[in-house]
């Protein structure tokens, strides 16, 4: 704990004292912060009553920009194949276009999977990655001592392809969506404050014209 400044002398007193040594004054208490520990403790607490999704019954669908990046890779892919001229880079393109059309191939959905997918947004001159829920609800990652509004939990038996843990908040409610109205307002300000000031100059090149 760090020492505490006298409201009357404004002398340091120690944490572990009571009154101030040099006025007398009785000092407050100091208010301990919670360790990393107890705020874990607090956070799994919490998160005890927020909805759980397995991670093996989602299916990851690859977001319009991804697919349209990993489109024109293959065909980037398709012309070095042609050009390669030893039989390991010739292969070694091969695991790319096999590993680029797996990853094309996510966009179809099996059956009794729940499709979920991604999407980016802009926030503070800086892209955040939104989660899309089958029912089109948008949640983006919660902060780590944070309120949560869905778990995703990894599979108990180990995949192939598994789905990490997240703790997921509606982006409605997080600090990203509150950032994005205020640039919304700014930039209606910024046009508003544009159209004006094309209105001024349109007047007065109108002015100028008409002869006094």
């Amino acid at each position: 704990m760090f020492p505490r400044r006298c409201k009357k002398c404004r002398c340091y007193v120690a944490p572990h004292l009571k009154s101030c040594p040099r006025c007398g004054t009785v000092a407050p208490d100091v208010a301990s912060k919670p360790t990393k520990e107890e705020k874990a403790v607090a956070r799994a607490a919490l998160d005890t009553k927020v909805p759980t999704i397995q991670g093996s019954n989602i299916h990851w669908v690859p977001s319009e920009f991804s697919l349209r990046i990993h489109r024109e890779n293959l065909k980037e892919l398709d012309k070095k194949l042609d050009k390669a001229q030893t039989p390991r880079a010739r292969n070694a393109i091969r695991s790319e276009i096999r590993a680029t059309k797996a990853h094309i191939a996510r966009k179809d959905v099996p059956a009794g999977k729940k499709p979920w997918t991604t999407e980016r947004i802009v926030a503070r001159d800086s892209f955040v990655v939104v989660f899309v829920s089958p029912k089109s609800h948008k949640y983006v990652l919660a902060e780590r001592d944070g309120p949560a509004d869905l778990l995703i939990v990894p599979a108990k038996k180990k995949h192939r392809r598994t789905t990490p843990s997240h703790r997921l908040q509606r982006l409605e409610k997080s600090v990203h969506m509150r950032i994005i109205k205020k640039q919304q307002k700014e930039e209606a300000v910024h046009s508003k404050r544009k159209k004006s000031k094309k209105a001024h100059r349109e007047k007065k090149r109108l002015t100028k014209r008409i002869p006094q």
